[in-house]
């Protein structure tokens, strides 16, 4: 008997389980999309001013990440384990920023 009580539960709490999560996942797509389409004005300039900043943080970037391999391959050349992991970290931290700058989308802008 105790066995069957359990068994009911857990199905209980799976349907409240399986509820909520729908209607979370409707309610956070509804709002999304209420954002989106909303228009304010003055929006279309300040996109355009992310958009330049975001694609020139890009491009900065880029540059640090290729600093970072200079400095990586660098540390080879000297056998050097400190200039190794300096360049590890720039070329890891220059891929990231690029990598944050072309994700903008998940973002909404």
């Amino acid at each position: 008997m105790k066995n069957l009580k359990t068994k009911l539960s857990n199905k209980i709490n799976m349907k409240i389980i399986i509820k909520s999560a729908f209607i979370s996942t409707v309610l956070m797509l509804t709002a999304t999309s209420a954002y989106a389409s909303s228009a304010t004005p003055g929006m279309d300039t300040f996109d355009g001013v992310i958009d330049v900043v975001a694609t020139w943080l890009g491009r900065i970037g880029l540059v640090v990440a290729f600093f970072g391999a200079v400095q990586l391959a660098l540390g080879f050349k000297n056998d050097d384990a400190d200039g190794k992991v300096r360049g590890m970290k720039t070329l890891a931290s220059g891929f990231l920023v690029y990598g944050i700058t072309q994700s903008m989308s998940l973002f909404l802008l």
